[in-house]
């Protein structure tokens, strides 16, 4: 079950977005759960509030809070680089002001079935097609941690820490042991780091930048084998291969 949150001023577009995604869910390949709203500021008290969701629909041009302005604020403010955003308006120009949300798509009205549906599979490319969890034992308890809220794994000696969006989990294992466990998704960059890439926000020859400013680098044995993973993955999302 993925869960969606639709904003759009008018009713109409809403109603039609949410009949294209139920309309094809079988072609999906997975259920959803909708909610609409009619203003930004609506959406952010519910995300305030505790509501999270795997894709946001939105229209830009909404009255008070916009739908930049929600962007921003699950990045910026909520830190939250899981749930992927789709942009719908009847202008196209809007590409310099969206590129610091990171969206996954922009679409012009009126939304044609084909484009909305291949945004949202490749979405699913991003965030996989099930909730992943990744499970340690620290102590004598094995834990299961959602893998959408895991950054990165760092290795100390023997100790691991598991870096999450809000906290850190730290228990004794190794690291090499360790990237079996977790999806394809995430990669080593260092004998000392394991990242996941949804939670990458900016790589560079030999660093990267994590969703929380941390800057991670990345070693000489692990350069080509990163390059590749990044390659890869951005062919896949973008040409559909």
């Amino acid at each position: 079950m993925y869960r969606i949150a639709i904003c759009d001023d008018e009713c109409l577009t809403c109603q039609e977005i949410e009949n294209i995604i139920l309309d094809n869910s079988d072609l999906l390949g997975a259920t959803f759960d909708i909610e609409v709203f009619y203003s930004g500021e609506a959406l952010i008290e519910h995300m305030r509030c505790g509501s999270s969701y795997d894709f946001l629909i939105l229209d830009i041009e909404l009255y008070g809070a916009t739908g930049i302005d929600i962007g921003k604020y699950l990045r910026d403010e909520d830190r939250n680089f899981h749930t992927q955003i789709i942009y719908v308006s009847s202008k196209e120009t809007y590409a310099m002001k969206l590129f610091s949300v990171q969206p996954l798509d922009f679409i012009v009205k009126p939304v044609q079935p084909k484009t909305l549906i291949k945004a949202i599979n490749r979405g699913f490319e991003i965030i996989g097609r099930k909730e992943d969890f990744f499970t340690c034992k620290v102590g004598k308890d094995n834990l299961t941690i959602s893998c959408k809220d895991i950054l990165y794994l760092s290795s100390n000696k023997r100790i691991i820490s598991v870096v999450c969006r809000d906290d850190s989990i730290d228990y004794y294992g190794k690291l090499s042991e360790e990237l079996h466990k977790l999806p394809e998704y995430f990669v080593q960059v260092h004998n000392s780091y394991i990242i996941n890439l949804n939670a990458l926000k900016r790589s560079c020859n030999d660093y990267v930048v994590m969703n929380n400013n941390e800057q991670i680098n990345i070693s000489r044995k692990y350069s080509e084998s990163f390059k590749e993973k990044i390659f890869s993955r951005w062919k896949r999302l973008n040409c559909g291969e």
